[in-house]
């Protein structure tokens, strides 16, 4: 990771950490979003919200918005993403069929697509390749948070020169000096007595940062550093958060698609099952009357044609 991404990841940290409730606000819009994909519910929930909802004067009018809006909330509640009513009526019918519940195919998460009344399952290598990166990324956000976090050193930046490093308990040290050897690069480690006695850069390479990190490692800017080790606190929090719910996503995600497989498997043997029956039980014609014949009436039917 460049300094440049470092810098823009611990900013979006620090403004999502402040503004938290918004963020909330947008998440919960984004997720009706996501299950529903209609704009018209979203916007008529805020107008019900504000208590400016709206009837229809026309009946028709009505009945279609009522339906609409059933649909939606059915979408929101199952996640199927119906398209319309009809689709949703096939999927009661395709149900019965196969002796199927909601609370069953919800299992089966976004691996079943209602409109299509199937479970599309992934091939063995893409689920892998998926599954592995996402481990990558939620490993890589706790062991940010582990990296970030310090009870005692604030994580600063020189903005004239871009040098980073720890800073606190008045010693300040390079951004990967308690790294392994091979990752360490160029590590230095500050005290007072550099600061003091010593004017050359040394252990720095530039004259500008030394100055800088004296300032700081000398006291003049304690409550400077304090704030910094709270807000880099609670961005590691965000990450181990964020790292936390990738694993929790993957094994859900694990779980879901093991369970569409059994479905599937259920499905497919349930209609294998009725297709062999069909076959073995053909539908027949009546046999006709053994007086009649294709073409011509019996004797008694003439006799009584005739005494009319």
């Amino acid at each position: 990771m460049t300094e440049q991404t470092f810098t823009t990841v611990m900013h979006l940290l620090d403004v999502l950490y402040k503004l938290w409730p918004i963020f909330c606000g947008v998440v919960a819009v984004a997720v009706v979003w996501w299950r529903t994909r209609s704009l018209f519910f979203i916007v008529h929930q805020i107008l019900k919200w504000l208590g400016l909802e709206g009837k229809y004067t026309n009946t028709d009018d009505q009945k279609v918005a009522d339906e609409y809006l059933d649909l939606n909330k059915f979408n929101l509640k199952t996640g199927f993403h119906l398209q319309s009513g009809k689709a949703k009526s096939k999927l009661h019918n395709w149900m019965r069929t196969y002796d199927l519940e909601f609370a069953e195919l919800r299992r089966a998460g976004g691996y079943f697509k209602a409109n299509k009344l199937r479970f599309e399952i992934p091939d063995r290598w893409e689920v892998l390749v998926t599954r592995t990166l996402y481990v990558i990324l939620a490993v890589a956000f706790i062991v940010g948070g582990q990296f970030v976090q310090k009870s005692d050193y604030a994580l600063l930046k020189v903005n004239a020169t871009g040098t980073w490093f720890w800073v606190g308990n008045h010693e300040a040290y390079s951004l990967r000096f308690d790294l392994p050897v091979w990752l360490r690069g160029e590590p230095w480690h500050l005290q007072q007595g550099d600061c003091l006695y010593i004017d050359a850069p040394h252990p720095v390479r530039d004259i500008w940062d030394k100055d800088v990190i004296c300032r700081l490692v000398l006291g003049f800017n304690d409550g400077f550093i304090a704030e910094a080790i709270d807000s880099q606190t609670n961005s590691a929090w965000i990450l181990r958060v964020f790292g936390a719910g990738l694993f929790i996503f993957v094994a859900m995600s694990w779980y879901r698609l093991l369970r569409a497989k059994e479905m599937q498997t259920w499905v497919d043997r349930a209609s294998s099952t009725a297709n062999s029956t069909n076959q073995a039980y053909p539908m027949s014609e009546p046999e006709p009357h053994p007086d009649m014949t294709v073409g011509s009436v019996s004797r008694e039917q003439s006799s009584q044609a005739k005494s009319l």
